[in-house]
């Protein structure tokens, strides 16, 4: 789940769960009763999966981290009880025109991803009917430019843009056929089928999968200033579990994992640092799923200095739980964020509420605080983002910890709904409903 600008961590998402930036606070709940809706969503965030702590006050750059004693709890959204308002700040939209080929509204064929990186805005606008995507590159959200269509060849149902990721050698394009994949576990998110990479956001050039992976199934892709690193899916059906290094996107090395370090172990996520690499997922037996039996796995977290050498981090108090499964998101600068999604289909889930902290990713300290969905979650690099939707308009609810959040007042006309947004050099970029563009500065 990108948005983020100039971090440690360069990965931006949009139709996905996992949103993620750099740092090192790092938390993890269970959610479950449901899998997840990969599709993009114009409505207010999904309150059911996790709360988020309001403070009384809140300053975008200095709430504390959070602690072993949360406070009230309120969750962004129409439904819940006002949040305290960011004192001397105001959201002001700005109405910025798009070209009318990228324009999409009710009933249309086509869909717009978005992205923000480094140097600007990036838009895939893709056919549902015929799984062709065009990429869009913006440097302010205002104008853009087209480039050529992404290569689909041998792509029968095309390739949708969920992730983009930045690194040392410029973009990485995830693609990965439209829904999911139930490989006897539920609803998993479908392994990538097309990659792309691009120094520009215009160009793209296609990396043959096989060739690169030697024919293993990638789940996750990341890049930061040491490069970029690809895990293998998470899922009863997968091979042993693997990693992938490379230097440009395009010529990737697998990596030799220690058996006793990642016995039983299912990666599902992975995140660059300045000083090393995360791995995030899972251990345990994924075998025997349904008939009203999810057998339990413990989330799990990796580090390495290198990418090489690998050790298994202790998370205290962790406890395992139906298809618990920890993944990697972040706050901002020097706030990691990891959530855990369970796929027990079981209601009420089963499994309790788990929630870390880190200052360096490997040494975790547990707390009782909970992280929303990171569905919903954008950074500005600094500070965590997300869309408020409510009476017809919008609105933006930030923290500086992931775990506490205050609401930014909004004045004048503005967007009345999202269906999507990214977060670039201009600020937070919308696309409503009706398929109007919009521009708001946070600070």
């Amino acid at each position: 789940m990108g948005h983020q600008l100039g971090t440690e961590r360069h990965r931006f998402r949009f139709p996905r769960l996992r949103v993620a930036v750099a740092g090192a606070v790092v938390a993890a709940t269970i959610a479950g009763c449901a899998a997840p809706d990969s599709s993009p969503t114009a409505t207010p965030p999904d309150t059911s999966r996790a709360t988020p702590i309001a403070a009384d006050t809140l300053a975008p750059t200095d709430t504390p981290a959070p602690t072993d004693t949360p406070g009230p709890t309120d969750v962004p959204g129409p439904s819940a009880s006002p949040l305290p308002t960011v004192a001397g700040k105001v959201l002001a939209w700005v109405s910025a025109q798009a070209p009318a080929k990228l324009v999409t509204g009710a009933g249309s064929t086509f869909q717009n991803s978005f992205f923000g990186w480094s140097h600007g805005y990036l838009a895939f606008h893709g056919n549902l009917v015929t799984g062709s995507s065009v990429p869009w590159a913006s440097a302010d959200g205002r104008v853009w430019q087209a480039g050529p269509a992404l290569s689909m060849a041998g792509l029968a149902n095309g390739a949708a843009i969920d992730e983009v990721v930045e690194g040392p050698a410029g973009l990485l394009a995830i693609g990965r056929a439209p829904g999911c994949a139930d490989d006897g576990t539920g609803c998993m998110p479908a392994p990538a089928n097309a990659l792309w990479t691009s120094a520009d956001g215009i160009q793209w050039s296609r990396v043959d999968l096989k060739t690169a992976f030697g024919g293993g199934a990638v789940g996750d892709v990341a890049g930061g200033p040491k490069g970029y690193i690809a895990v293998s899916v998470s899922g009863a059906g997968s091979a042993a579990p693997a990693v992938w290094l490379s230097a440009d996107g395009r010529i990737w090395r697998s990596v030799s994992l220690s058996s006793a370090t990642f016995q039983d172990a299912h990666p599902a996520e992975a995140m660059v640092l300045g000083d090393g690499y995360l791995v995030a997922g899972r251990t345990g037996s994924l075998q025997g799923w349904g008939g009203g039996f999810f057998p339990s796995t413990t989330p799990a977290i990796w580090w390495s200095p290198d990418g090489t050498a690998w050790s298994r981090t202790t998370l205290p108090k962790v406890a395992s739980a139906p298809q618990a499964e920890a993944a990697i998101s972040a706050v901002g600068a020097g706030k990691l964020v990891a959530h855990v999604d369970s796929w027990d289909c079981s209601c009420p889930p089963e499994g309790v509420t788990q929630a870390w902290t880190s200052s360096n990713g490997r040494a975790w300290k547990a707390v009782t605080a909970t992280f929303p969905s990171p569905a919903v979650v954008l950074s500005d690099g600094r500070q965590a983002i997300q869309l408020i939707s409510a009476d017809g308009a919008v609105t933006v609810a930030v923290s500086s910890d992931g775990f506490r959040w205050a609401q930014i007042a909004a004045s004048g006309s503005g967007p009345a709904d999202y269906d999507g947004q990214a977060y670039g050099p201009a600020g937070l970029l919308v696309e409503a409903s009706d398929g109007s563009f919009w521009l708001a500065a946070i600070g």
